[in-house]
């Protein structure tokens, strides 16, 4: 059974958010702890029960079913939510494309979520509407992407829709050695970044030998790549190390350029979270 938690405040992005959780569940064996959080001098706090249940109802009835926790914590958001869903499969939010100030979930910055989390955070933008597009990944030259991999692998099959992966180069910065010029060939740089894509294909294939995989080898910048695909996909998966916002796969203001500029929910999955848990059936 996937757990969910579910950061909701009543907001058009956590509507957005609510409703892509509502979705997944859908599908079945889906536990959803929606919370709440507010400050310790909060004084409306009926206001917040109203909110989860509204949420609560919406949820068992788009998704019949569906085991559903309402939980209302205190004190700093980000602290709060990452800290409870520790144990949790996905953490989810909603965000506000393109005003990364006014993030959702009673001000909290998602990209603070992300970078704290040691579980899969999924940010949905404003607006979300549901679609049949790929699930798209990108790819990177190290481990950093490998559990988002798999993690992009089995919502692709869970969806019965294709999965796609992007991987960026460009052309690296001329070295030095001795009074000499070292200078690769755009054929050699090309070549070596098409087997890093072709090595997630061929892991991918490994585990799901009928699931339709597109790849995609843009030369472009990583945070330009991606966003290249991101309207015409159902997520973007990308992956963390946990070396600061957004790092591995995708690093510092190039994560944000992701993020706020995205038309789709994106999935950030700490790569510490390991491959085997999005590998089972």
């Amino acid at each position: 059974m996937e757990r969910i938690v579910l950061g909701y405040d009543g907001t058009s992005a956590s509507v957005s958010a609510l409703e892509w959780v509502a979705e997944r569940a859908a599908r079945g064996h889906v536990m959803v702890g929606v919370v709440n959080v507010v400050s310790k001098l909060a004084r409306d706090r009926a206001a917040t029960l109203d909110r989860l249940g509204e949420a609560e109802a919406y949820l068992r009835e788009r998704a019949p079913g569906t085991g559903v926790e309402l939980h209302r914590l205190e004190g700093g958001t980000a602290n709060a939510l990452t800290e409870f869903a520790d144990e949790a499969d996905l953490l989810v939010v909603g965000i506000n494309p393109g005003h990364p100030i006014r993030a959702t979930v009673a001000g909290a910055l998602p990209l603070r979520l992300s970078t704290f989390s040691r579980v899969p955070v999924a940010m949905v933008p404003a607006g979300w509407v549901a679609g049949s597009d790929p699930v798209t990944v990108g790819i990177a030259a190290d481990e950093s992407s490998d559990a988002a991999l798999a993690f992009g692998a089995r919502e692709a099959r869970a969806t019965a829709t294709a999965l796609r992966l992007v991987h960026s180069w460009l052309m690296p910065t001329p070295s030095f050695s001795g009074n000499t010029v070292l200078v690769q060939t755009t054929d050699s740089v090309m070549a070596e970044h098409r087997e890093v894509l072709e090595h997630a294909l061929s892991w991918v294939l490994e585990r799901h030998a009928t699931l339709p995989v597109q790849t995609e080898l843009v030369r472009d910048s990583r945070s330009a790549a991606l966003l290249r695909f991101a309207g015409r996909a159902s997520m973007l998966v990308i992956g963390t190390h946990h070396r600061g916002i957004l790092a591995g796969g995708v690093l510092g203001s190039v994560g944000q350029e992701v993020l706020w500029h995205a038309e789709c929910p994106v999935i950030v999955v700490p790569n510490e979270a390991g491959t085997s848990r999005f590998e089972e059936d």
